[in-house]
């Protein structure tokens, strides 16, 4: 188990650009303090069951620090309300156009298709994935998330993707719904390896003392590689998902991904004021 002062200095570390974000989005200290409430009281109670202690309300409070008077208000309101969300249709509709032979061109690459007739049309791509929605449907999300456009050509629709894939506008919902998922579920595979569980996959490439150039050019390296590992792997989900589907023990969730950060570390701190006095107060 690591040390408790070991663990502070390195949640610093991965909060720093966290509370950059809050600061940015007009959220301080005090509203953070009282989000976390909740997480700590369930993730505490959790912790109880899996050790085989009772989750009383003392003992929640005791492991938290979370007072008891809030660990029942939390059980009188239940959970969060937070839910774990699925994969949308329009995303599934959207890998299986990745990854179906039938809807790539010879570059292995999603290609334009007809909206409507015989496969290989969005129609029957759609229809591919479910029966349950029209494709119009699933079409309109595609529109709505950026993952499409719809060009006409002598009087007939066709369904252009964004080969590149789905990148939301910054600030977006769509777009913060991605980094909590993808963070999470990063953060799962580093604290599960940290405490000991199986060994998930979490590991980085680190360099320092380059250009910015090589920066630059090691940046469209990493994304070329992304895409081919992307296609590979959505290939493989795609044939396992399908096989599996109807089992009793298909019950698990994975998520795959990969990120470049890269900075110019001679400029990484901003330097201080020189006429501020770090006291706001009038001494008057």
């Amino acid at each position: 188990m690591p040390a408790s002062e070991d663990v502070l200095r390195a949640l610093a570390q991965v909060m720093a650009p966290l509370a950059r974000l809050l600061l940015a989005s007009g959220l301080d200290y005090t509203r953070l303090a009282a989000e976390l409430k909740p997480l700590f009281i369930e993730q505490a109670r959790l912790e109880l069951l899996r050790s085989g202690q009772k989750d009383t309300d003392s003992a929640i409070s005791l492991l938290s620090g979370v007072h008891r008077k809030d660990v029942r208000e939390w059980r009188t309101n239940g959970l969060s309300g937070r839910i774990a969300q699925e994969m949308s249709i329009s995303s599934q509709v959207f890998a299986r156009w990745v990854q179906d032979p039938l809807y790539r061109d010879r570059r292995k690459r999603p290609k334009p298709l007809p909206r409507l007739g015989l496969a290989p049309s969005f129609d029957s791509l759609a229809r591919s994935v479910t029966q349950d929605i029209h494709p119009f449907t699933a079409l309109t999300d595609l529109l709505r998330l950026g993952l499409v456009t719809v060009k006409t050509v002598k009087g007939q629709e066709w369904i252009v993707p964004h080969r590149e894939g789905f990148v939301p506008p910054p600030g977006s919902r769509d777009l913060l719904d991605l980094f909590g998922a993808n963070l999470s579920d990063h953060a799962a595979a580093a604290v599960g390896n940290l405490l000991g569980q199986p060994p998930q996959l979490e590991q980085s490439v680190f360099a320092e003392g380059v250009t910015p150039e090589s920066s630059r050019e090691l940046g469209e390296l990493a994304r070329k590689l992304w895409a081919q590992a992307r296609a590979e792997m959505i290939t493989e989900a795609t044939r396992r998902y399908a096989a599996d589907q109807g089992r009793a023990d298909a019950t698990c969730r994975l998520r795959f991904g990969a990120y470049y950060w890269a900075e110019d570390v001679s400029q990484q701190t901003p330097q201080p004021d020189p006429t501020a006095t770090g006291d706001d107060r009038d001494d008057a």
